[in-house]
């Protein structure tokens, strides 16, 4: 699964890529490492507003949540989403039938090579454009003591490809990381159910995409992982053989 990514980008590049606004209040600044389990404000682009970058918290509230209680319980459930199953899945079964798609625009993403009893971080970007998007659905969640929409994103994630299969060597899952076509008609084309699932289950190829090994200060509870530092190679002996994790 993923619940770690970056968006090491400016403003400026960020609504250039997606030919997008972000809120004049944002004061948007870059982010080397967002955990999800801290809920994060991520800027999204959504299906019914493309031509805006919107501020929204990753873990998705399901529109029938019935109290604030639920929502902050069924949140950390929903930080991801199993492609293949959302039109089964009653957390995302609504927004997946209403259409409500969205890109999650990220630089990288972090996932972990278990080795025995070991685990080490790697980061994954992709190597022909520099700005990717994930894919997503978000969902609007009517507050019942406050009567506010509170909307919310979940990350969509496929089988892995060869290169993330063996980073990811427990789970081998990945992203759902978009092709610029496959990005277009995400948040554009009216897809049915088999043709949305169809475009979900292509991953993004392993000769386009980079990794390395990081130190594990992304895991820290003493040092602040959201810095520059923690983007940094780190060599470990015990992986110098581990040449598929490698891109």
């Amino acid at each position: 699964m993923c619940f770690h990514k970056s968006l090491n980008a400016s403003a400026s590049e960020l609504e250039d890529r997606y030919q997008a606004a972000l809120p004049p209040s944002a004061g948007f600044q870059p982010i080397y490492h967002a955990n999800a389990y801290n809920l994060p404000a991520w800027p999204i682009v959504t299906r019914q507003e493309p031509g805006k970058l919107q501020l929204i918290r990753w873990g998705l509230i399901p529109n029938w949540t019935r109290s604030q209680d639920a929502a902050e319980e069924i949140r950390t459930k929903t930080i991801n989403a199993r492609s293949e199953t959302i039109y089964e899945k009653p957390s995302f079964r609504p927004a997946a039938q209403a259409g409500r798609r969205c890109l999650i625009p990220v630089t990288g993403f972090f996932e972990w090579y278990t080795e025995k009893s070991k685990k080490y971080p790697f980061y994954i970007s992709t190597s022909d454009q520099k700005i990717a998007s994930i894919a997503g659905l978000w969902d609007e969640w009517p507050d019942p003591e406050t009567g506010e929409l509170i909307p919310t994103y979940t990350l969509l994630t496929t089988e892995a490809n060869p290169l993330l299969a063996a980073i990811h060597n427990t789970k081998k899952r990945m992203p759902c990381v978009l092709t610029p076509d496959a990005e277009q008609a995400w948040l554009h084309d009216d897809l049915t159910e088999k043709e949305a699932l169809a475009l979900l289950a292509h991953q993004y190829p392993a000769s386009r995409m980079h990794s390395y090994s990081i130190s594990k200060r992304i895991t820290s509870r003493t040092e602040p992982s959201d810095v520059p530092e923690v983007l940094a190679p780190a060599n470990y002996p015990e992986l110098s053989n581990s040449t598929q994790l490698f891109s």
